[in-house]
């Protein structure tokens, strides 16, 4: 085996330094790409900047004009409708008392508290009999007077007759003594004091019998029967119940348009009701007058109403189950309607502002601040006797800012939106088109080139 070393071959000749890596020219390659890259997208943002849909102007914001509720006014022959609030009052009220002394006999049948009774109808009585022994006295005293009269003047005749027969002439104070004519004058009063005494005791007999003094409901009993009553004691107590009043408090202001009874001959209707009565129930009265006084604050003048037949009962059966009565001392509420009127502009009382002022809407749409001269303000509306003319229109609603001039617009006069115009529509259409196509076509571009 030859292990001799083997012949050394000449050596390959050295690479050019010129010559580049393959690692080196795959850098260049990503890096004139990464060139290319960019300067597309800067093309591309160049494009963008130049060709993309610029934002639409915004139109100016139009303020919108209020709208209002207005109503048109016209003077007419008005009278405001009037309330108040009154207590019932009794016409009568009287408590029923003896005249003269004696023992209480039992009340007549139906003499209870809430029955009805007649004027003269028996109330109660006392006891008669003293009373019928003291009569007869009276009349025996009386016939005694009488007779002793008829003799004393049976005694002048045969004193004239004697006196003429001696034919002297006396003065006239012996004459009228010879002729007895003060025996005759006594025995004449004699008797007139007798019938008195007879009368005085036939009127107390008749006085033990207590009546009604009038037409009325009895409202309480004071004494049971068999009470020793002395003259003028308290037996029960009555109200009329033919009329009751009731008394309204009004305002002074109020008093030119009401007519009274008393003046007029006829007074203002007044409509009554009261919470204590189903709904729908009421009463009609009268004002019959004006008291003199005001009440008790003294701010308020006091009307009378007079209701007939307050407690019902002379109505018919079917008409009772719907007409309330009214009882004493019950608080009412009182509409009363005036028959006077006036030429005058009526408005709700919405459309009243302060001191006295109201808005009107001009022709040309505009509020305008008016003063008004008011002649009645009520709950819900108002009189007004100045201030506006007919066809005017006035503003009920209510605006949180006001100024004069200021435009507004009536309720039922608005104006609708102009349609759009059809060049608007495709430019509309475009604006909304373009951005989304432009904004594909630049994703779809950028993605190829990556």
């Amino acid at each position: 085996m030859d292990t001799s070393p083997e012949p050394s071959t000449p050596s390959s000749p050295p690479v050019s330094a010129e010559k580049t890596p393959p690692t080196s020219r795959r850098l260049m390659w990503l890096r004139l790409l990464a060139v290319i890259i960019l300067a597309l997208a800067v093309a591309l943002a160049g494009w963008w900047m130049t060709h993309s849909p610029s934002a639409p102007k915004r139109a100016a914001v139009e303020v919108p004009v209020p709208t209002v509720e207005v109503v048109t006014v016209n003077h007419q022959s008005s009278a405001p409708l009037l309330e108040g609030y009154g207590r019932v009052i009794a016409d009568r009220e009287t408590t029923v008392s003896t005249r003269v002394s004696g023992r209480l006999a039992p009340f007549a049948d139906g003499v209870e508290a809430g029955r009805e009774v007649k004027k003269g109808q028996l109330l109660a009585s006392l006891d008669k009999l003293d009373y019928q022994l003291a009569l007869r006295q009276a009349e025996a005293d009386l016939t005694t007077a009488e007779a002793s009269l008829a003799s004393e003047r049976g005694e002048q005749i045969r004193a004239a007759s004697e006196y003429k027969t001696f034919g002297r002439s006396l003065p006239a104070a012996q004459k009228a003594l010879v002729l007895r004519e003060p025996q005759l004058k006594a025995a004449v009063a004699a008797v007139e004091s007798a019938r008195a005494n007879r009368d005085q005791t036939k009127a107390n007999l008749e006085r033990t019998d207590i009546r009604a003094p009038f037409d009325g409901l009895i409202s309480e009993r004071l004494v049971g029967e068999g009470s020793d009553l002395n003259a003028f004691t308290d037996l029960l107590t009555l109200v009329a119940s033919d009329r009751f009043w009731v008394r309204l408090n009004l305002p002074q202001d109020d008093m030119e348009w009401l007519s009274t009874h008393a003046r007029d001959g006829q007074g203002t209707p007044v409509l009554i009701s009261s919470k204590a009565w189903p709904e729908g129930q009421h009463r009609l009265g009268e004002v019959w007058s004006v008291l003199p006084s005001l009440e008790e604050n003294g701010l308020l003048t006091q009307v009378m109403v007079a209701v007939d037949d307050p407690l019902a009962l002379r109505v018919s059966d079917e008409a009772r189950t719907s007409t309330p009565a009214l009882r004493i001392g019950d608080v009412v509420e009182a509409s009363l309607s005036p028959t006077r009127t006036a030429s005058l502009i009526e408005l709700p009382i919405s459309a009243l502002r302060s001191n006295r002022e109201v808005w009107v809407l001009t022709p040309d749409d505009h509020l305008e601040k008016r003063s008004i001269q008011l002649r009645h303000l009520g709950n819900d509306s108002l009189l007004v006797a100045d201030g506006l003319t007919d066809g005017e229109r006035v503003i009920t609603s209510a605006l949180s800012s006001v100024e004069a001039g200021m435009a507004l617009r009536a309720r039922g006069d608005e104006k609708k939106d102009p349609e759009p115009t059809p060049d608007a529509d495709q430019q509309t259409s475009k604006r909304a088109e373009n951005p989304v196509g432009g904004q594909s076509a630049t994703t779809s571009t950028t993605g190829s080139e990556s």
